[in-house]
């Protein structure tokens, strides 16, 4: 029997599976993930003997599988990887450009107003100057009439364009349960030899707070999960990890 070192590399996909646990679409490669943790965890009963000459002995021992977890974190953030790490769901912002010729707002001095919009350009008040009457964070569609300018507390209209909406927006909370198929394209670093670790269902579960802001001298934020495994119905086994040299 060859003795080997271990210390592995490899790439992860995912596939999503619906409420049967069958494939929704193809697999996914997730991206740069460590460490991907397996646990398999037993549960021993043992018949104690009560009897003269061998009392407080195991007499016989029973062993059962309790649960299969694992880890993983991800630590490339995209849409997809973000909504299952907060139990969510990504969807495509597709909405066009325009303008809004004039949009009524309350002002109050001093304090930032949210437009209709965001990523806005151009933001006019009629006879006034941004600057010095007003000031805009177009990114967030936000508007600050100041005290030290001309423009009064009470309703104002506002005109300004809009850019055309790119990307995806992840609504948060809205699937409890996620669950997808695992392949690993692995290798062991010492010797290049390959293994690949198929599993059919997996259950991701967010296991800690995911940073939005991260701390100073951070050098990446990751996405950590809680892994359950599953067996499917006429298998023996939620998977298996081959290509293991003897």
């Amino acid at each position: 029997m060859e003795k080997k070192a271990w210390s592995a590399t490899g790439t992860v996909y995912l596939a999503a599976l619906d409420e049967n646990k069958n494939p929704v679409g193809g697999f996914r490669e997730v991206g740069n993930v460590y460490p991907l943790s397996l646990k398999v965890e037993t549960e021993i009963k043992k018949q104690i003997s009560r009897m003269k000459g061998t009392a407080g002995q195991t007499l016989h021992t029973k062993a059962s599988i309790k649960d299969i977890t694992g880890t993983m974190n991800v630590r490339e953030w995209n849409a997809k990887n973000l909504a299952w790490a907060l139990s969510g769901e990504e969807v495509a912002m597709t909405a066009t450009a325009g303008s809004v010729a004039a949009e009524s707002i309350t002002v109050v001095l001093d304090e930032w107003i949210k437009l209709g919009h965001e990523d806005i350009s151009n933001l006019a008040v009629t006879g006034h100057t941004a600057g010095t009457d007003f000031l805009v964070n177009e990114s967030l569609g936000l508007f600050k009439a100041l005290s030290s300018g001309g423009i009064s507390a009470g309703d104002l209209d506002v005109a300004y364009d809009y850019a055309a909406e790119s990307g995806y927006r992840v609504d948060i909370g809205t699937r409890p349960l996620i669950r997808v198929a695992m392949l690993v394209d692995g290798e062991n670093e010492y010797d290049g030899s390959p293994f690949i670790a198929k599993f059919d269902a997996v259950v991701l579960s967010a296991n800690a707070e995911i940073s939005f802001i991260s701390d100073p001298g951070s050098e990446y934020d990751e996405l950590p999960f809680s892994l359950s495994f599953e067996t499917l119905p006429g298998k023996t086994s939620p998977g298996s990890i081959n290509k293991i040299a003897m």
